[in-house]
């Protein structure tokens, strides 16, 4: 799946399921900023959790702040 964030940093999230990992699904967040390309990733362990921090991170990018994709 496919979020186009769009905003200011022009952002993208993408969600891939993850094979090998039994039902882990990775999320991908791309960016630009200040001309420069960026992207950030997290594995998580269910894609309805890799569904909700997509959603929060496709709003970030949207409102122009930087993505963390660290979680605890």
């Amino acid at each position: 799946m496919t979020i186009r964030a769009g905003g200011p940093l022009d952002g993208i999230v993408t969600l891939t399921a993850i094979t090998e990992g039994h039902g882990r699904t990775l999320v991908e967040a791309s960016w630009t900023q200040d001309g420069d390309a960026r992207k950030d990733s997290l594995e998580v362990p269910t894609y309805e959790a890799a569904r909700i921090i997509a959603r929060e991170v496709a709003d970030e990018l949207a409102a122009g702040r930087v993505p963390d994709l660290t979680r605890d």
